[in-house]
Order: C-alpha cells, then sequence, then structure tokens
C-alpha cells in the first residue's frame, strides 16, 4: 500500500510539474507574421516611418528635380516643411487624424539632401501647406531662389497660372470645366470679429487698392468621375494658394467639397435633397462633413473612421515660366501619393488615367514638349 501511495504521489507531481513548465502547444497560422503591415489600411500607412533617418531617407526617394541649383522634391501627407515657431501665437489645430503621425519637418532632411546632390546648403523656396501633397521648390543659393521669385511674378503679371493641383472631390462639380476671375474677401458676421474667406465675383477698385480682396484666377476641369458618381478627379489651376484657396472654390463654388477636407468641407451640404452653400458662420459649417455611405464602403472605412480620410489635395504641377533666362520655361511634377492612387483605384476612375498615374509613380519626369503625349498625360513635366 505505501509502495502504490509513493507511485501515485510521483505520476501526480509528474503531471503538475508538465502543466506548468510544458511546452504550451498553439495552434500553427498559415500567415506570415509580416502580413498584418501589408494589410493594414492605406491611410493607415501615411507616416510609416520609425525613425528620423527612416523618413530622410525616404525624402531622399523623393526628389523628383535636380538641375542648376534649383532642386524639387515630392512632399508627403501632413508633413510641415518648417517647424513651428514657439513664439508664434496660432490658431488652435484640426485633429489630423493621421494614425501614428510624425513631427519630422523637411527642414530636418535639408542638410542630407543637400549632402547626396553636392550642395553647400539647400533653402526652401515654395511649399505647399502641410496637408497638401505634391512639388516643394528648394534652391541652392540667394540667386536660384531670386530667380524663382521673379518667373512666380511674371506669371501673375502675365495671368500665367502656375500651379496645378489635382483632388478627388465628393461629388461631381455643378461645372465640369471653365475658367473663372474671382476674387476671395474676409467676410464678418455681424456682433463678431471673426471673419471667414468668402468668393467674390465682383468688387470694387478700391477693395483691390486697399488689398481687402485678394484677386484669384481659376481654370478647371474634371478629369473623371467615380462609380455612381460618388466622387470625382478634379484638375484645378490658381494663382494663389492664400486661404486654403483650392479647397475654398470646390466647395463653395463647384459645390463639389474635396475629400478629407475638414476645413471648407461643410461649406457644402445636402439640404432637404438639395447641395446648396452653407453660411461660414452657423456651426453647421464647421462640424465634420456627412460621408456617403456608398462611397465609405468603397472606402473600407465605417462613418467612426472618417477622421482617417487624409485631405485629397495634391500639388501636381509648378510652372516657372522664363527661369533665369527668356524662353527657358520649365514644370516641375510630382506624382501622387499612395494613398491618392489607392483612393481613385477603389472609387474606380478612369482606368486610363490611372495607368498614367503607374506609368509615372516614381518620380516626376521632363521631357520636350515636341514629344505627343496621350491625353491623359497632358500634365507630364514640360521643359524647353
Amino acid at each position: 500500500m505505501i509502495g502504490n501511495r509513493i507511485i501515485f504521489r510521483c505520476l501526480l507531481f509528474n503531471i503538475r510539474l508538465n502543466h506548468t513548465n510544458g511546452q504550451a502547444k498553439y495552434p500553427k497560422s498559415k500567415k506570415n507574421i509580416m502580413d498584418k503591415t501589408a494589410a493594414l489600411h492605406p491611410y493607415r500607412k501615411i507616416h510609416p516611418w520609425k525613425s528620423l533617418t527612416d523618413f530622410t531617407d525616404n525624402i531622399l526617394e523623393q526628389i523628383i528635380y535636380n538641375k542648376d541649383g534649383l532642386v524639387a522634391i515630392n512632399k508627403p501627407y501632413g508633413i510641415s516643411a518648417r517647424p513651428q515657431d514657439p513664439n508664434v501665437i496660432r490658431k488652435k489645430n484640426l485633429p489630423s487624424g493621421i494614425v501614428d503621425e510624425k513631427n519630422y519637418t523637411i527642414t530636418d532632411t535639408l542638410p542630407s539632401i543637400a549632402t547626396k546632390l553636392g550642395y553647400d546648403s539647400l533653402q526652401i523656396v515654395k511649399t505647399p501647406e502641410r496637408f497638401t501633397t505634391g512639388v516643394l521648390l528648394l534652391s541652392a543659393n540667394d540667386k536660384i531662389t531670386k530667380a524663382v521669385d521673379k518667373s512666380m511674378k511674371r506669371a501673375e503679371g502675365a495671368r500665367i497660372i502656375p500651379r496645378t493641383y489635382w483632388t478627388v472631390t465628393r461629388r461631381v462639380p455643378i461645372y465640369h470645366n471653365g475658367e473663372r476671375r474671382v476674387a476671395m474677401k474676409p467676410v464678418t458676421s455681424l456682433g463678431s470679429t471673426s471673419s471667414q474667406p468668402h468668393i467674390v465675383s465682383n468688387w470694387s477698385k478700391n477693395e483691390r487698392e486697399r488689398g481687402d480682396i485678394k484677386i484669384l484666377n481659376v481654370q478647371f476641369k474634371v478629369l473623371c468621375a467615380a462609380t455612381q458618381n460618388l466622387a470625382s478627379l478634379l484638375e484645378i489651376k490658381l494663382s494663389t494658394s492664400r486661404w486654403h484657396a483650392v479647397r475654398l472654390f470646390a466647395a463653395t463654388v463647384l459645390l463639389s467639397p474635396i475629400l478629407g477636407d475638414r476645413v471648407y468641407g461643410s461649406r457644402a451640404q445636402d439640404v432637404m435633397g438639395k447641395f446648396i452653400n452653407i453660411s461660414p458662420f452657423t456651426d453647421a459649417a464647421h462640424v465634420p462633413p456627412v460621408l456617403d455611405k456608398d462611397l465609405l464602403e468603397h472606402l473600407k472605412l465605417t462613418p467612426a473612421k472618417t477622421l482617417m480620410i487624409p485631405a485629397h489635395v495634391h500639388l501636381r504641377e509648378m510652372f516657372l515660366p522664363w527661369f533665369q533666362k527668356k524662353g527657358n520655361d520649365i514644370t516641375i511634377t510630382a506624382a501622387p501619393q499612395p494613398e491618392f492612387l489607392w483612393t481613385c483605384q477603389q472609387l474606380q476612375m478612369n482606368e486610363e488615367i490611372l495607368e498614367s498615374f503607374n506609368n509615372y509613380s516614381e518620380n516626376s519626369h521632363v521631357i520636350n514638349s515636341n514629344i505627343e503625349l496621350p491625353k491623359v498625360t497632358q500634365c507630364i513635366a514640360i521643359t524647353q
């Protein structure tokens, strides 16, 4: 009996030992652990960098033009050109919606860019705002900086529009193409000191001389519409970027707010079945826009995740007429960023235009103007 008890206790001890220290058996997964990153929603991968070095390496890959001291890069979304001045009091910023947002700036990368390209230093000349992707210009010296400024002023004087934006709008614009000469004017409501920009078609000579308005020359055309007319790919050329002009014009003149725009995205709304302008002084004009459920379905998002949608504004081209010498007209073109392209694909935009994206997705291209281009690639960079 005693021997049996000893044997039983030994068995019980071994069972307990195996239970606590034994190797756990987990079901084997056929998926690669790296597939988790690949499966992330594209809007979650807008800021993929793990370090400043990683970010800098990526910006070096975004260099799209380099000649005689003029450099251009394709700026990513949600990246400022310069760090904020801590002494400047700014208005409360809207949440960016960027997952795992990084606070790196293009300024952080300038020494590395200069070293790679063989310049002593580089300075920022022209840049899109933080939440606009696309062409950002750098110069290697003051001479190039002055040449860029002179070229831009020459374009303005000749009523040439130097900036070309590509945007994805939340609906098809009420006008499919056209030209406008309008003005932006800050308007104040009764009993309030705050003002909101408004586009007007008439203004007085005194208003212009006093600087109360900003002239806005615009050319626009719908490149293609999305499935079910849920959205459109819209090209807009504007003479100024002041007051987020591209967003303001799309929302209030074309009644087609830009996808992801939380600045003016609610300035036009559906009211009793009719899409109309909303007063900028109402609370409704400043709440996040309500998106079409079919649009969200195509973007694989729920209404609770709409904050993730980036503002789909891309500075596609910068045109510099007579740059440094007569007849030297330069256009620098940047390909859309991956999240922009993914949106177009999901919304089933015109396949030929998407193919033009793919053909020129790695970099900007500078080609001779004598080469004939297909219609869908008319925005490819041209140098004469």
